[in-house]
């Protein structure tokens, strides 16, 4: 610290020690400096009127002289000075002596910029984590959570004080903690682990599909003390992935079935025409019956092939229909497979009101969980058919297909409507259920499944909705 006096009537300043000339970066030598040489030759530009400013304060209200500034030293160098003084009366008799010392600053003035630099920079990265959209956290090594921002009290429900302290193992699947351990094994040897997609748990129980990049936080050794962890929600991108994929296959599908179409539409035509020669020669009754429902059949596994290949719209032949009929004319022809599989029949079918419908399409529906059904009940059962009113808005018609087999799983549940999806390994395409759940929506109506595969209590019911009015009921239907 040095110490001045100096005389601001005479404008000259006297140096009291030996580190004044430190200061100043000058010598003995070099003379004494006035004050207006101070001023324009030490004190920077941008500076020397805040110092007129203090000097003139304390000369005319006798106040404290404090400045902070810059200065130069003769060899261009900056440094930072702190000037602290009093107004002196009584020296020399002089009322215009101001004693005082002055202190280079200029390392806690650097120090200070640098703290302040970081602080300032550490509030950003703050902001940018709390403000981040992806869940941003941090655990120690031995995976307890040390931070936890707002992206992750979103995505997961868990607030920081939840959390903070936990470990970690309270967001995974109990399958999944081995690869808590693979990552902690990884972070320890100073790996990163970059786009790991995988699966957490939220608070209600929810489980998610993530990607996670995390990183090792070293401390100011280099040595590992824990990892950060960015994690992003990814269920809707798989979502729509599974949807692309889901598409391109009923693409594919919708391509091969209109070649296959193309290739069994003139071996049918034959089969018909056989049968149409045969029917002079069966005068059995029963042989008839049979011959019928075998046209039919025939008829309707033609009407799709055509309908496949695009041949007519099936708009065309919507009908005033009895929905009834229609079911009844399925059972006839899965009641002898019922029979032969021990499944006892059981239907309900009162006179109902007609409904406009697709006939080929409602019978595609029916047929598909009749199938289903049977498949089901492998040591037989009871399969219970019904059709009834709905007496509550909307008003309708109601089909209920119900067995006591085996039942669906409840992580299946989701997915039976689901294109390609299937419980049944060795037999089955995925395809029924989505095309009946097709059908029946561009009726106007829905379709819902119900099942349980408790021991005492297992089966399967499907409800398919029917309204009154159709899409298909137009003034111009027959």
């Amino acid at each position: 610290m040095g110490v001045f006096v100096w005389d601001t009537v005479a404008d000259r300043g006297t140096w009291e020690n030996d580190r004044m000339y430190e200061i100043f970066g000058r010598t003995p030598g070099d003379g004494l400096v006035n004050g207006a040489a101070f001023l324009n030759s030490v004190v920077h530009t941008d500076y020397r009127e805040e110092f007129q400013h203090a000097v003139q304060a304390t000369l005319q209200n006798g106040e404290a002289l404090y400045f902070q500034g810059r200065i130069h030293l003769p060899d261009k160098t900056l440094r930072w000075i702190e000037v602290k003084g009093q107004l002196q009366s009584d020296i020399g008799g002089s009322p215009g002596v101001i004693l005082g010392t002055i202190r280079d600053i200029t390392h806690g003035r650097r120090d200070a910029e640098i703290l302040r630099d970081s602080s300032k920079r550490l509030a950003e990265l703050a902001a940018i984590v709390e403000s981040s959209d992806d869940v941003i956290l941090s655990k120690d090594l031995n995976g307890i959570i040390t931070s936890w921002n707002a992206a992750a009290t979103r995505v997961f429900g868990y607030s920081a004080d939840e959390m903070i302290g936990q470990s970690i193992l309270k967001l995974i699947p109990k399958e999944f903690h081995s690869d808590e351990k693979t990552i902690i094994e990884q972070v320890r040897a100073g790996r990163r682990v970059e786009h790991f997609e995988t699966v957490r748990l939220t608070k209600s129980g929810q489980l998610i599909e993530v990607s996670l990049t995390v990183s090792p936080v070293k401390d100011e050794d280099g040595q590992v003390i824990g990892a950060s962890k960015i994690l992003r929600e990814i269920s809707e991108r798989k979502r729509l992935e599974q949807s692309l994929l889901q598409a391109e296959k009923i693409a594919a599908t919708g391509r091969m079935a209109a070649t296959i179409a193309h290739e069994i539409n003139n071996p049918l035509e034959s089969v018909m025409n056989l049968l149409y020669l045969l029917r002079p020669k069966v005068t059995d009754p029963e042989g008839a019956d049979y011959l019928n429902t075998a046209e039919s059949e025939l008829s309707r596994v033609s009407h799709i092939a055509k309908q496949t290949l695009g041949y007519y719209r099936e708009h065309a032949s919507a009908r005033s229909t009895s929905l009834t009929e229609i079911v009844q004319h399925a059972i006839s022809i899965y009641e002898p497979r019922c029979v032969a599989a021990n499944i006892e029949l059981r239907t309900s079918f009162p006179v109902l009101p007609k409904i406009v419908l697709r006939r080929g399409e409602m019978m595609q529906v029916i047929s598909n969980l009749l199938m289903n059904a049977i498949y089901a009940m492998p040591a037989g059962g009871v399969l219970s058919v019904s059709v009834e009113d709905v007496q509550s808005f909307p008003h309708g018609i109601v089909l209920t297909i119900q067995d006591d087999g085996v039942g669906i799983e409840p992580h299946h549940l989701p997915k039976v409507f689901e294109a390609f999806f299937t419980t049944r390994s060795t037999i089955g395409t995925g395809i029924g259920l989505f095309v009946a759940k097709q059908f029946v929506e561009a009726h106007g109506g829905h379709i819902t499944i119900e099942s349980q595969t408790d021991p005492s209590r297992h089966g399967t019911t499907v409800s398919v909705f029917l309204p009154l009015s159709t899409t298909y009921d137009t003034p111009s239907t027959p």
